[in-house]
């Protein structure tokens, strides 16, 4: 797109611009010879200064600056100097400010030095250097038209002294005004004019083939554009330069973001930091970071994209950054508005824009061509002049012939130009309606048309400091709304919300209702208390008395309202929403936040981060539950559970770190680390003597995962006794199909599998009959009470008949009592597992548990006194 191929300079053009300064070579002719324009010159230290401060200029124009300053003192301290020697002085500050990104200093000093030169009325090679330093000054403000003005000036000089150097430097400026107003083969070829003007020379080669890179960057050529960074990288080592070597290593990291190697970006972006002496002392190190932060959004990591945004942005006025932001500006918007930080993705959005605009202004203008235009027919009348005072007139006549053809030429050009306008003129209009296309996709929801979230966050934040307790955001939950969806389809359930939204916004009191997401709708009371607010959501629950008729259907619409006020206009909306969820589980229309409900998330993330070290530092181990067999009165089967000691929090309940595991998708690290520390913990065991089943929970995250489920088996068939697998009976339910043919498969390969918990979830024949499997385990809540409750007794007596007629065994847990036990025997289950049997232990108990038992097997089970005393003595 034209705007992108514009302003896509972010990490590189900056850069690249500060590189096309190749060092002149003003005053070296003169300085060595002692005399500039007449005047002696006996300040050896001020020299000495200034030529080091020009050898600096383009390897550290930091330094160059400081040496600067040392040479403005030594002419201080000399008493009397000449106005050559100040305006050297002023130009060699400008061209430190410049490459240092800096023009609004940097103007004012070459200006300074322009006028000191006036006075002597001599058009020499520091007078067309200083011009020079005006045209970058003036390019990097945008200011093109007078940018090529000095530059034509500056080559007009050169070319009569006949310094092709000089000449090669403004040529490659000129072509970095084509490379920004998108006429990248115009620029190629100045670019390699340039070159074959002065060859031989490293810092021309340097800046030519760096800019070079740039262009072919922006015309997708991927190989052409890497060639050439490659050897300028190669100049700037051979140069000893560290500082151009992290430049061009940035324009490297750049051109691999573009083209989605983000690996091969951040190779080169860690080489750049690793080259710099003093990251610190670089200014344009904030662009470094942003490349970063690109890398960082491609690879989904937004929150550290965010983080080295605010990085690159460190300092600035986004009202004021140049067009070496404009990209930066775009990715900064796209990573705020992941990490839900919508204020700040509307301030780098607007100054995208502003830049954009500044940008398409400066292609629209006649000027940057017609100027162009200008300064190929100076070249050429220059040529033909000096052609005609050596009286060489068959060159001299084929030099008219090109300046016929050229004449030609800009006729058609001011043709085309009548074509460029309106084609300008067009994207002009294009871009405006972009602009409003993309407000309208960030403030509007796309399937509803309604106000989205990030409307009604930008109308908290237009309120100001909130007052506490004066500022209520409202949410209001559908109730049913998947079901209504699943039957009505997506665009009649989006047609049902805008009617529900229309009735809100009806309501008197209520204005700016928004979308926050499907199926729930919000809104802002300012100055209103929860009570009001209360009243409020109680008065729109009652609008719904009235069904919604849609497409001549009348469905009964029932809304939950959750609450939240506070002086956090960031969290409102969030918790308003979280407070839906609380409203229902308490079965209640409305709620307010309950933070102590809620929980403290900030505790959640910082356990699952110490989980995984948790798991790697040992402090989560693995407890053993025997499970004694009630045909044999053996414990032959132990059940593994996790158990975690935290430093900072102490004991961790299974059921929270378990369930943080799931929700964030660490279940399977966990369970992965789990199996193979029980594989190891069984071969201790043998080793002991004791040859043991373990039974080991898989969560039903994992059942359906072939990946997982391929890991399992491998473990288990490296182990050195046999293995259960205790799913719950909902385990199967996300992907039947998948998971129904793990369990199959689990069970080819010798694995025992065990529906855990029996009884508390969906429990039905049929579901039963589906599921592969060998054991039931009957869940506590039947067994904990059978001696005193005929119910319970009834419940578990048909339990085992059912297992027993399906080919099944069954397992009883939360066996409390002898008087259970002997009930649980009689009624022929199988096996039994519980408190009264033996806690959880860790492996060294469980091995003196084992060994304890072992010497007292009977036929009947031993009393659960006694094995309870062994279970304390073990513990």
């Amino acid at each position: 797109m034209l705007t992108r191929s514009m302003v896509k300079i972010a990490g590189s053009v900056l850069l690249a611009s500060v590189l096309s300064f190749v060092q002149p070579d003003a005053m070296a002719a003169n300085v060595s010879s002692g005399a500039v324009n007449g005047v002696s010159w006996h300040a050896q230290d001020f020299d000495a200064v200034v030529d080091e401060a020009r050898a600096a200029m383009m390897r550290d124009p930091v330094a160059a600056l400081e040496l600067v300053s040392e040479a403005e003192q030594a002419l201080a301290a000399q008493g009397q100097y000449t106005s050559v020697q100040q305006a050297t002085i002023s130009w060699l500050r400008a061209e430190a400010l410049t490459r240092l990104g800096r023009p609004a200093e940097a103007l004012p000093a070459a200006q300074g030095a322009l006028n000191l030169l006036s006075d002597t009325d001599t058009r020499d090679k520091l007078y067309g250097d200083v011009l020079v330093a005006l045209g970058r000054g003036y390019k990097q403000t945008s200011e093109y038209g007078l940018a090529l003005e000095n530059y034509q000036s500056a080559y007009e000089i050169f070319r009569d002294i006949g310094d092709t150097r000089s000449e090669a430097i403004v040529l490659q400026s000129i072509a970095s005004i084509y490379k920004d107003a998108g006429q990248y083969d115009r620029s190629v070829e100045y670019y390699l004019t340039a070159m074959e003007r002065h060859p031989g020379d490293v810092q021309l080669e340097l800046a030519a083939t760096n800019n070079l890179g740039n262009v072919y960057r922006e015309l997708g050529e991927f190989d052409g554009a890497r060639s050439q960074f490659e050897r300028a990288r190669e100049i700037a080592a051979e140069m000893q330069s560290p500082i151009l070597e992290a430049r061009i290593l940035n324009n490297i990291a750049s051109l691999y973001v573009g083209f989605g190697n983000f690996t091969e970006a951040s190779a080169a972006i860690e080489q750049a930091f690793a080259v710099l002496p003093d990251e610190s002392r670089i200014e344009w190190t904030r662009f470094l970071f942003g490349v970063q932060a690109q890398i960082a959004y491609g690879r989904g990591d937004y929150a550290e994209a965010a983080r080295l945004t605010s990085a690159t942005f460190d300092g600035l006025s986004l009202r004021e950054t140049s067009q070496h932001f404009a990209e930066f500006h775009e990715s900064a918007a796209q990573a705020y508005e992941a990490v839900g930080e919508w204020r700040l993705a509307t301030e780098h959005l607007r100054a995208y824009y502003r830049l954009d605009t500044q940008a398409r202004e400066v292609m629209s203008s006649a000027n940057l061509t017609l100027l162009g235009a200008e300064f190929h027919f100076a070249e050429q009348e220059l040529e033909i002049a000096r052609l005609r005072s050596a009286g060489l007139e068959s060159e001299l006549e084929l030099a008219d012939a090109r300046f016929r053809q050229r004449l030609i030429l800009a006729s058609a050009l001011l043709t085309v130009m009548f074509g460029l306008s309106i084609a300008l003129m067009w994207r002009q209009r294009a871009a405006r309606e972009r602009q409003v296309l993309l407000e309208r996709m960030l403030f509007e929801d796309g399937e509803t048309g309604l106000p989205s979230r990030s409307a009604l966050q930008r109308q908290i934040d237009t309120l100001g400091p909130l007052e506490p307790g004066m500022t209520v955001a409202v949410a209001l939950g559908i109730d049913r709304y998947d079901q209504l969806e699943a039957v009505l389809g997506f665009s009649r359930a989006a047609e049902l919300q805008r009617l529900v939204v229309d009735r809100i916004a009806n309501h008197e009191g209520i204005d700016g209702v928004a979308l926050l997401s499907p199926g729930v709708v919000g809104f802002m009371l300012d100055g209103a208390t929860l009570e009001e607010a209360r009243y409020t959501a109680s008065r729109i629950s009652a609008l719904f008395r009235r069904p919604v008729e849609l497409a001549d259907v009348e469905i009964d619409i029932d809304l939950t309202a959750g609450l939240d006020a506070g002086d956090d206009p960031a969290s409102l909306i969030k918790r308003a929403v979280i407070a839906i969820q609380q409203a229902r589980d308490i079965h209640q229309t409305v709620a307010v936040f309950d933070v102590e409900a809620f929980g403290d998330a900030s505790l959640d993330l910082s356990l699952i981060g110490r989980m995984t070290d948790a798991m790697r530092t040992g402090k989560m181990t693995l407890h053993y539950q025997p499970k004694l067999n009630l045909r044999t009165g053996e414990f032959d089967t132990v059940e593994a559970l996790s158990r975690w000691n935290d430093d900072e929090h102490g004991f961790v309940p299974p059921d929270t770190f378990i369930r943080l595991a799931e929700e964030t998708g660490r279940i399977r690290d966990l369970t992965e680390w789990g199996l193979r520390q029980a594989i190891a913990d069984q071969a201790r065991m043998s080793a002991a003597g004791f040859d043991v089943t373990i039974s080991f929970n898989i969560s039903g995250a994992l059942v359906s995962d072939p990946v997982f489920a391929e890991f399992a088996l491998q473990q288990v068939k490296s182990a050195r006794g046999k293995f259960c697998f205790e799913i719950t009976e909902t385990a199967a339910m996300q992907d039947p199909q998948r998971a129904m043919a793990t369990l199959r498969r689990w069970m080819d390969s010798g694995v025992r599998i065990a529906i855990d918990d029996y009884g508390s979830g969906l429990s039905s024949l049929s579901y039963l009959k589906m599921l592969p499997c060998h054991e039931l385990k009957l869940d506590r809540a039947f067994v904990q009470h059978i001696a005193t409750n005929e119910r319970d007794r009834m419940l578990v007596k048909s339990t085992a008949d059912l297992a027993h007629s399906l080919g099944l065994e069954m397992t009883a847990e939360g066996v409390e009592d002898d008087e259970g036990l002997a009930l649980l025997k009689l009624f022929g289950c199988d096996s039994a597992q519980g408190f009264g049997l033996s806690r959880p232990l860790p492996l060294a108990a469980l091995t003196e548990f084992l060994r304890n038992a072992a010497q007292d097997i009977k036929v009947e089970p031993a009393p659960l006194r006694s094995v309870q005393d062994r279970s304390k003595r073990s513990s």
